[in-house]
């Protein structure tokens, strides 16, 4: 009985972590920033790096940094997607309507 209790629970949790198993599945969050900085230089490696306050979905403010391949315009709303890692996904330029209603006043609409 031990050895299918232990099967039982060995199954489930295996399950549970192929399931989970897409890079940040359950970590993942979005954080909007609106580009405040003038055109920068790229880095050596000809990339972009900002650092920007940032807002989840939920209102809480962070600073994220993030690399771009090209610069942004400054007042550009961009969603940037990042986990634990530290990883970003590609930021996307995205248009005022597209952020939450609940942290739309923390931009200045162009």
């Amino acid at each position: 009985m031990k050895i299918m209790k232990f099967l039982l629970i060995t199954f489930l949790l295996t399950t549970f972590l192929v399931g989970c198993g897409n890079k940040g599945a359950l970590i993942e969050k979005d954080y909007y920033v609106q580009i405040n900085e003038e055109l920068q230089t790229p880095n050596s490696n000809g990339h972009y790096v900002y650092a920007q306050v940032g807002y989840d979905k939920d209102g809480n403010e962070k600073v994220v940094s993030f690399f771009a391949d090209k610069p942004f315009k400054e007042g550009a709303i961009v969603c940037i997607t990042r986990s634990l890692e530290g990883y970003t996904g590609d930021p996307k330029v995205i248009n005022m309507d597209d952020l939450p209603e609940n942290i739309k006043g923390n931009f200045i609409q162009s």
